[in-house]
Order: C-alpha cells, then sequence, then structure tokens
C-alpha cells in the first residue's frame, strides 16, 4: 500500500501506453515544482516523488517485488508500455515532499510496544515533544486492524487505515478514534522516525533499450489549468472560519466576553505585523456572522492573518482541542485554498 496526499490532482488515470515517463516527470518539475506521480496496475503500484530540480524517490511493489529509488524508478520505466499502469499527478506542498517520498527509508525507533504498557495518546504526545518526525504503525489486537498516524515535526498531519488504499484521513477523528479503540482492544505500536536531515536525491536510471521499438502516439501531455483564486470565496472561507470558532467561544460556558471583543483583542496584537486588520481602521471586519474587506492586502497575507488569529484565540481559549476537532469539515471544503495558500492549521 503507497500513501501518497491525494487532495490535490493535477491529472488522473493517464495510461503508461502513451508516455514517456523521464519527459512526463520533467514537465511536471516544471509546472507544478512538488508532488508525486502514482502509477497503479492489477498487478503493480509504484510511486516517484519529485521538487522542480530534483527526482527525490521512488517506490515500487508487485507480488514478487519491492524496489526503491534508482532501481524502482528503472522498473516504472522498463514496464511503462507493457503494464499499462493508470499513471496520475499530485502536488504536495514543497515543505513535506521530503517526508511523504522518504516514508519506505523510515528507521525504526521503538518496536513492539504494548498497549498494556504504553498508551497511544502518550506515545503521541512523546513525539510532540520531542518534535520527532516519523510514523506510528498502530496494530490492534482481536482482528481490529489499525492503522498508521503520520508525524511531521512532532505534529499528526494525518492517518491512513489499515482497511484502507492507502488514503489520507487528516481529520482529528480519525486519531481519537484510532486512540479509543487501542485502549478498547489493545495493540501494539511501532515508531519510525525519518531523518529529512540526511536525504539525498536519487540519481537518474540507466534504462536498457526496449527489444523492438513501440509506437508512441502523439498525445502531449497538457499542463494542468493554473486555477486563479476567486476573491469572494476567500472571503467566504474566512467568514466560515470565523463563524466556526464563534461558535465555538458562545458554546464554552466559561467565557464571558463576547466573540467580537475577542477577536478584536487578537487584531490588535496583530497590528504591526498586518496594519490590515486595525481595528479602528476597520479595513477587515467581521461582525453578525460576515466578512467584509476593502484593503490592499493579498489573499494570501489575509488567509494568513485571520488564520493565525484564530489559531493565537484558540490557544489562550485553552481550546485548541476542541477546535482541531471541529476544524476538518471546513479544511475539506476548502482544500484547494489550503494548499494554494499553503495554509497550516
Amino acid at each position: 500500500m503507497i500513501i501518497i496526499p491525494r487532495e490535490k490532482p493535477a491529472v488522473q488515470d493517464l495510461n503508461s501506453y502513451y508516455l514517456r515517463i523521464e519527459k512526463f516527470l520533467e514537465h511536471f518539475q516544471g509546472s507544478l515544482g512538488t508532488g508525486g506521480v502514482y502509477f497503479k496496475s492489477p498487478t503493480a503500484e509504484a510511486v516517484v516523488f519529485f521538487d522542480e530540480d530534483n527526482l527525490i524517490n521512488g517506490y515500487y511493489k508487485d507480488k514478487k517485488q519491492e524496489l526503491k529509488e534508482t532501481a524502482a524508478l528503472t522498473k516504472i520505466i522498463e514496464t511503462a508500455t507493457t503494464d499499462n499502469y493508470a499513471v496520475s499527478v499530485y502536488y504536495i506542498l514543497p515543505e513535506r515532499v521530503y517526508y511523504w517520498a522518504n516514508l519506505s527509508n523510515a528507521e525504526k525507533i521503538y518496536r513492539d510496544l504494548s498497549s498494556e504498557f504504553t498508551d497511544l495518546e502518550g506515545l503521541i504526545k512523546k513525539m510532540e515533544s520531542e518534535r520527532i518526525t516519523g510514523f506510528i504503525d498502530v496494530r490492534l489486537n482481536k482482528g481490529q486492524g489499525g492503522g498508521l498516524l503520520f508525524v511531521y515535526n512532532g505534529e499528526v498531519i494525518g492517518g491512513s487505515s489499515a482497511k484502507g488504499e492507502g488514503e489520507l484521513d487528516r481529520s482529528v477523528g480519525y486519531r481519537d478514534d484510532l486512540i479509543e479503540r487501542s485502549r478498547k482492544f489493545g495493540g501494539m505500536f511501532n515508531v519510525s522516525k525519518i531523518e529529512l536531515s540526511k536525504i539525498t536525491p536519487m540519481a537518474k536510471p540507466v534504462v536498457k533499450p526496449a527489444p523492438k521499438a513501440i509506437p508512441q502516439p502523439s498525445a502531449p501531455v497538457k499542463k494542468p489549468p493554473v486555477k486563479s483564486s476567486n476573491p469572494q470565496r476567500v472571503l467566504m472561507m474566512l467568514q466560515d472560519l470565523l463563524a466556526l470558532m464563534e461558535s465555538l467561544v458562545k458554546a464554552n460556558k466559561r467565557i464571558k466576553v463576547d466573540f467580537e471583543t475577542l477577536l478584536n483583542k487578537q487584531f490588535v496584537k496583530k497590528v504591526d505585523q498586518y496594519d490590515f486588520l486595525d481595528p479602528f481602521a476597520a479595513e477587515f471586519r467581521y461582525s453578525g456572522g460576515k466578512v467584509t474587506f476593502n484593503g490592499k492586502a493579498s489573499e494570501r497575507e489575509l488567509a494568513a492573518s485571520i488564520v493565525e488569529c484564530v489559531e493565537d484565540m484558540a490557544a489562550h481559549l485553552s481550546m485548541t482541542d476542541v477546535f482541531r476537532k471541529y476544524i476538518a469539515p471546513w479544511k475539506k471544503k476548502y482544500t484547494d485554498e489550503i494548499i494554494d495558500f499553503n495554509i497550516e492549521i
């Protein structure tokens, strides 16, 4: 099973028979910058991760063998015209692509930790405090499956069920459910660590010429369209985020101050960094559940400022856990904007 973030596909389900894999990879290095190319056939699956300068890593697996790095890429190129892979390309954030590219190279640092002596939530907190980058492999007892929890610099950034097909679940609910089931059924935990500082790009393979020429139909791969951001949708995204935070604040009976007052206090703290948040200038306003903005800040800067304010407010009110619990639908709805603006929330 290959894990790759699939929220934002550039292209999907192309037939590898018609592709020159080396040129195909070069094209998306230029057009996407960072990402992964996923290959799937009835008998094998593979992936190649890239940034704009290098092919970072490759992985290939079929019923008989498992290959990594250059050997994997060589195998993909040699079998592209015979195995008819369905080929999909996914954008991955630049700061995360080396993480996903090196899951297969992670080194185990804790083996077979029993839930009888180790609590999964406590293990996650330990990785958080030590700012470990890696993953936890959870194997539950009584045939209850399990799954993976992916950790980047101490933060859980997603998970994948053992019974799934490599889908990435970024919700807090997945993590909490896995913790709850580990306590109910028991199990074993294995922790693996990725040393990002030691990663080097893989060498390009030398591919043997095919025994006979295979006709290649002229089917150039189209550059994925660049979607211009919609200013109104960005404002709606921020409005929905603030409305969510407001509902959580109002539901908390121990908080006596109204939400708009709390929000304006956060704005004042950020004025030196984001002058358009000055409540007295009123370029950005949230009132009565509605957002208005008449300033000149970029959509990226505006989004970053509001996300920072909401996260700081949640932390100040000791509501970070409950905020993360309810943020998943918002993140799913605005996946494109979150990726385009590199929003970390």
